[in-house]
């Protein structure tokens, strides 16, 4: 992937409680980070390629769990 690359990142919350987010970014999403959707705290358990990364675009499915409340 170039240095201009991005990836669209589809986030799906386990519970259902969240209807999840579909999102760009600039790094690949990684299992243990954590990311803040509508004011709520989640930590990403697992990633998966959805279609094999190719130039400067990649698309994955990270699915989440709720953590906490955003300060």
């Amino acid at each position: 992937m170039s240095d201009r690359n991005y990836y669209k990142v589809s986030y799906v919350i386990e519970d259902g409680a969240h209807p999840g987010k579909i999102a760009d970014r600039q790094q690949q999403p990684a299992v243990g980070e954590e990311v803040v959707l509508d004011g709520a705290v989640y930590v990403i358990v697992e990633v998966d390629e959805l279609i094999a990364a190719r130039d400067d675009f990649g698309f994955v499915h990270a699915t989440c769990r709720y953590l906490r409340d955003a300060d």
